[in-house]
């Protein structure tokens, strides 16, 4: 006849059994997730590699210059297009001393030439 404490010992490695497969199958999952992540950031990284190389390629200074010369008309800014003369330039409105005061929250210091 098996004893009680058999069958309970016997229930026992079973269960420990069972659990410790359990365990090893999850581990092995998430190595193989492990693994894909890892694959993925080094994709990840070379693609970051090829598109640093290509940035530095397309942004060489004789490149764009070229390319500007080609593309663009432009030429150097005359004198005569930044301001006709010196008379067409809109003369500052005058702000009251007391309005400017005001706004700014101080009090109006008095010059010599007010005095």
């Amino acid at each position: 006849m098996i004893r009680a404490s058999t069958i309970l010992w016997l229930a026992a490695v079973i269960l420990i059994g069972y659990a410790m497969f359990q365990v090893k199958y999850e581990v092995v999952q998430q190595e193989e997730q492990l693994a894909r992540l890892n694959r993925q950031i080094a994709d990840g990284r070379e693609a970051i590699r090829v598109l640093n190389a290509e940035w530095n390629f397309l942004n060489q200074p004789e490149r764009l210059n070229e390319l500007a010369k080609r593309h663009l008309t432009l030429v150097p800014i005359g004198t005569a297009q930044l301001l006709p003369s010196i008379d067409a330039l809109p003369m500052r409105q005058a702000a009251a001393p007391q309005a400017a005061a005001a706004t700014a929250g101080t009090v109006p210091v008095k010059t010599s030439a007010e005095q």
